[in-house]
């Protein structure tokens, strides 16, 4: 499940941010110039529509990469 969901938020970073993200790379927002506050809502809304998932307000400012994504939705997988 793991390598999956390291490949889709790979794949919905490549779209929003209009350039390859490879599966497993921890891509932090603040050392992409593209991600910037509209993109990070990009990807937030497409990681919940992908996964079913919800984003607090709190969770949506405390994401910093894709690493926290991936939390997210393996959490929410385990619940």
């Amino acid at each position: 499940m793991t390598e999956r969901v390291d490949a889709e938020i790979a794949e919905i970073l490549s779209l929003t941010l209009g350039r390859p993200v490879a599966a497993g790379d921890d891509l932090k927002r603040g050392d992409e110039a593209k991600w910037d506050s509209l993109k990070h809502l990009e990807i937030i809304f497409a990681v919940e529509g992908a996964y079913g998932v919800s984003f607090s307000p709190d969770e949506i400012a405390a994401v910093t990469g894709a690493s926290d994504l991936k939390a997210k939705v393996l959490a929410a997988n385990a619940a």
